[in-house]
């Protein structure tokens, strides 16, 4: 009798989990690097790592630089006496990347904010993750009460 194989098999959301903590590395460095080069941080994660991006990862790094000003406006509005650039490198990464799913992924804005919560608890601090979840879930709240235009919230082009 052959022994079966025990090893977990990868699930889509493993993938996605593991592509929004890459993406995060890979922003974090955007973020801190005077010139903020993208492709120069994500050559520099592919070069330290030894693999390169995964492609969900790069599409999150593209997305998100892409569409910077509209990410930075809706996370700022709704940081309550904050200001996204008082936040550590890490929370802006970590938000920025939720918000840009929330806006353009079909995906459910559950898994969005939990997996954006898990990065922050594990990255950041309990803190950072209470932060996160509030002002994530502050656009939910406000595009489910219908505060929000549908079409102006999910267009980033």
């Amino acid at each position: 009798m052959a022994k079966s194989d025990t090893r977990k098999t990868a699930t889509p959301e493993a993938g996605r989990t593991r592509a929004r903590r890459n993406a995060m590395m890979v922003l974090y460095k955007v973020d801190l690097l005077p010139s903020g080069q993208v492709q120069d941080s994500l050559d520099a994660f592919e070069s330290e790592h030894g693999f390169p991006l995964p492609r969900y990862a790069r599409e999150l790094v593209v997305g998100v630089s892409g569409n910077i000003e509209r990410i930075d406006a809706e996370l700022d509005s709704r940081l309550t006496g904050w200001s996204l650039g008082r936040l550590g490198a890490v929370e802006r990464s970590i938000m920025r990347i939720a918000m840009y799913e929330l806006l353009t992924a079909d995906v459910p804005y559950q898994v969005v904010i939990d997996e954006a919560i898990e990065l922050a608890k594990r990255y950041a601090s309990p803190e950072a993750a209470k932060l996160v979840n509030g002002v994530l879930g502050t656009y939910v709240r406000q595009l489910n009460a219908g505060e929000l235009d549908e079409k102006t919230a999910g267009d980033t082009e």
